[in-house]
């Protein structure tokens, strides 16, 4: 239902050099040339500018090349590469070297290498690769041109990262040094003396990665780089079958045709009747075109699910990569940015125009009016139509996670923000908490408004069929304290085959973990589904307690590091600027969301571009007494506003961080700048919240009630003092059975000490509240009056259906894997029954047996 003109669409070019001073009279081919109707191309505009000093179109080629290493590194520079280098971990100090010496010198500017995802598809998100080069020069020495650590990526990443070079002339020898952490793959690496903005790839939004810094970028030629006002738009020069027309000024020139296609992305998995083109994402004729042919066409008039029969409409995990251009793009970036896109276009080819600065603060605004587009176009647009039709609305990430755009502010239009999370739990990609952004998504849903964050949970490519309730509930536990506050399991696979060969099937081939009638433990299921709602009923209650509001800056960026370093005894949450800009207030001297949700602190890490409004609404919120943890920006985050927003941004600048370190009095407010997180809050006089050990917990305050989420660390039990911030009669809530117990507690100050145990896996509710419950739980052990043995024989009853036998004699009481049985009796890992008969004396009848 979705036709090429509504399908996601990217943008292609073509390059043509020629030489000026004569009448151009030729045929500029079509970019990417494909005679199949799907593609759809469209022209956008033909640019013509000045050709950069060294940018020739061509790699570099090198005549001599040398290696530490037994692979063919020159094939990959003179483009014959066939097989990829395979490097093992790279040892302490001893990285993977290359050295090349072209016939004349020769500047290399810029460095292309096959993307960050396919060095190691299981560090996408920490690759661990270093990368320095060196010009060696005429007496020997060496000089750094290029000393990069190669940023954070996403799964899909499926585009070369250009890393630039400062220039030095006069130089033919140069070593190329890779040091990896993981095992890394390489499948292309060129070298140019063309100069391209600092992974521009990632900055121009055709693939996910973390972006750079300002003031990070290299020393390059200004003859390297496009002059704005050299840009030519020759559109009107060339007829519709290509011919250009035009008198070309005298110098080299370079002509860019763009345009526009079907990204070719399809859905899946579905089946045949249901794959089609993937709708455009930044036009609301993309999102009514798509709700019309699927969701709307179930649920709307005549439609099989008509009449309310359909709930909700979830929208899944982002799967189908990027887009790049839809057919309003160049009203909307003008409407936006306030400024006219056409003239930078050739900057998302990674063209550096007038500098690597001005080339960024574009860049910025490029991904900021995607991330509109996005969000309103849509993430807005499909909510607004299944409102209208009656229907709930929950979608999983995407944006900041897999595509470039706010990984927050999409959320505002969900009635459930939903993010997803896997088992095991490993230190590295997928079982990681860094995998997933599900702070992030905790941290929309409350600064949004949203009481319930949803998580796919327990997703799994390595099925082993160990899987055990146990391990999930520890699992579980981890990403409460995340956030988490409601499971939906991957995968419950129907099947209605009663006699089917037990346990059952999986997901595809093997994706999830099989929540399956027939699992050994499946009797157990109520018992982990009881557990999971008590958890999930209280911690949707209230409102959740953190001290800081940590701001992610202006600049549409890969998301956050979740397992950065942050202060002991402490919680944060993530603020993006639609939050900072619409929903935050000051009372009391702290920052509150229109839901009640209060912050001590607004903590500004690294953030070095910033936008004047953002500034403005800092400065606002301290001359009302707000409290700002951060030093300054060094640089707009916008080419938007010209001489005035440079202002703006001098002025707001100055007035909120003036000059000095430490704390200093902006209003009502406070500013401490100079000083890292750890150091601030002491400063600030703000203690801990938790304390006392590596126990893991999460916060929560209804009613003038204190409650705590305690769960024990992964991978082992707790076993000590806590103390908390909070007073009152303390309790130990149990989600496994329900039980409500007062316990012991002594005050210290402000806090107050408690002792708990916990086994792994294990969580209580720790509350505080005026009032002690009025449900009293005997907690007590039974006391054991009389120990008797039981000799004779037993009967060991396995279930049907498993191979084994129904019935199985011993002489003694031993363990199944300790019988001489059958080696699948062994291995049988669900519940079997022993059974015996003794004899009690009557008085001892009713009594309690264990």
């Amino acid at each position: 239902w979705i036709k090429p003109e509504n399908a996601m669409r990217n943008l292609i070019w073509n390059r043509t050099d020629v030489k000026g001073g004569v009448d151009i009279v030729q045929i500029i081919p079509v970019p990417e040339p494909n005679s199949e109707d799907w593609r759809d191309y469209k022209d956008i505009t033909v640019l013509a500018f000045p050709t950069p000093e060294g940018d020739t179109g061509k790699p570099l080629v090198p005549t001599s090349v040398r290696s530490n290493t037994n692979h063919k590194w020159e094939n990959f520079f003179s483009g014959t590469a066939k097989e990829t280098v395979h490097l093992q971990p790279a040892a302490s100090g001893k990285p993977y070297w290359v050295d090349v010496e072209f016939p004349a010198a020769v500047s290399m500017r810029s460095v292309e290498f096959s993307s960050v995802q396919a060095f190691n598809h299981g560090q996408s998100y920490e690759p661990g690769v270093s990368i320095s080069i060196q010009a060696v020069l005429p007496d020997g020495k060496v000089k750094d041109i290029l000393k990069a650590e190669m940023p954070q990526s996403n799964w899909q990443d499926d585009r070369p990262i250009t890393l630039a070079c400062s220039e030095i002339a006069g130089v033919k020898k140069y070593r190329i040094s890779i040091s990896n952490k993981f095992h890394m793959s390489l499948s292309s690496l060129r070298l140019f003396s063309a100069a391209r903005k600092n992974s521009w790839e990632s900055e121009a939004a055709w693939t996910l990665r973390g972006i750079e810094r300002a003031g990070q970028h290299p020393k390059q030629s200004a003859e390297a780089f496009i002059l704005p006002n050299q840009i030519l738009d020759l559109s009107d020069k060339m007829d519709k079958s290509g011919k250009l027309n035009w008198k070309a000024p005298k110098g080299d020139w370079t002509i860019l045709r763009l345009g526009h296609v079907n990204a070719g992305k399809q859905n899946g998995p579905a089946p045949a009747e249901g794959t089609g083109w993937e709708a455009d994402k930044l036009s609301k004729a993309g999102a009514n075109a798509h709700f019309a042919g699927y969701i709307g066409r179930l649920s709307g008039n005549g439609g099989p699910l008509a009449g309310g029969l359909l709930n909700g409409m979830l929208i899944d995990s982002w799967e189908c990569h990027t887009q790049s251009w839809t057919q309003e793009m160049e009203q909307e970036f003008n409407r936006i940015s306030k400024y006219s896109l056409r003239k930078w276009l050739p900057a998302l080819f990674g063209y550096v125009i007038k500098d690597h600065e001005t080339t960024a603060r574009f860049l910025t605004d490029w991904r900021r009016t995607l991330n509109d587009m996005l969000t309103s176009n849509y993430y807005g647009q499909m909510s607004s139509l299944a409102r209208e039709n009656g229907l709930s609305v929950s979608y999983e990430t995407g944006p900041g996670d897999v595509v470039p755009a706010d990984i927050m502010e999409y959320f505002k239009h969900a009635d459930v923000p939903m993010c997803e999370f896997w088992q095991p739990m490993t230190d590295g990609f997928v079982g990681s908490l860094n995998f997933k952004p599900i702070k992030p998504t905790a941290s929309a849903a409350r600064l949004y408004g949203k009481p319930r964050v949803a998580a796919e949970s327990f997703t799994n490519v390595s099925l082993s069929w160990d899987e055990h309730l146990d391990m999930l509930k520890e699992v579980a536990n981890i990403n409460s304290v995340q956030g988490v506050s409601h499971f939906v399991f991957h995968t419950y696979t129907h099947n209605p085959q009663t006699p089917f060969l037990a346990p059952g099937t999986s997901f595809g081939a093997g994706i999830g973990t099989p929540f399956l009638r027939g699992q050994t433990w499946w009797s157990y299921m109520p018992d982990f589904t009881n557990y999971l709602a008590r958890c999930s009923y209280l911690l949707e209650r209230g409102k959740p307690v953190s001290d800081v509001l940590w701001y992610l800056g202006d600049e549409i960026d890969h998301k956050p590091d979740q397992n950065a370093s942050f202060p002991e005894g402490f919680k944060y949450d993530y603020c993006n600027p639609d939050v900072l800009l619409n929903r935050l207030k000051v009372e009391n001297g702290l920052l509150v969301t229109p839901e009640g949700i209060q912050y001590r602190i607004l903590y500004l890490p690294n953030v070095q571009r910033m936008l004047p409004q953002t500034l403005e609404k800092i400065l606002s919120l301290l001359q009302e007494g707000a409290t700002i943890v951060g030093d300054a920006p060094v640089a707009l985050a916008t080419l938007s506003g010209g001489n005035l927003g440079q202002q703006r941004f001098n002025t707001a600048v100055k007035r909120i961080w003036s000059s000095g370190k430490g704390l200093r009095k902006v209003g009502k407010g406070t500013v401490v700048s100079g000083m890292s997180i750890e150091e601030a809050l002491p400063a600030l006089k703000i203690s801990p919240d938790v304390t006392g050990g590596d126990a893991l917990w999460a916060h929560r305050r209804i009613d003038g009630a204190d409650w705590y989420f305690v769960t024990a660390p992964k991978g082992k039990g707790f076993s000590g003092e806590l103390r908390f911030r909070a007073k009152g009669n303390v309790e130990l809530w149990d989600p496994v059975s329900g039980n409500v117990e007062q316990i012991k507690s002594d005050l210290d100050g402000t806090h107050t000490r408690v002792t708990i145990d916990l086994a792994q896996g294990q969580s209580y509710f720790v509350v505080f509240r005026k009032d002690a419950s009025h449900n009293k739980v005997n907690s007590k052990a039974y006391e054991q009056v009389s120990t008797k043995p039981i000799s004779g024989s037993w009967n060991l009853s396995f279930p049907e259906g498993w191979g084994i036998g129904s019935t199985v004699q011993l002489t003694e009481l031993k363990a199944w894997k300790d019988l001489d049985i059958s080696a699948e009796a062994k291995a049988f890992s669900g519940t079997a029954t022993y059974t015996t008969t003794f004899d009690i004396e009557k008085a001892q009848l009713g009594m309690v047996y264990i």
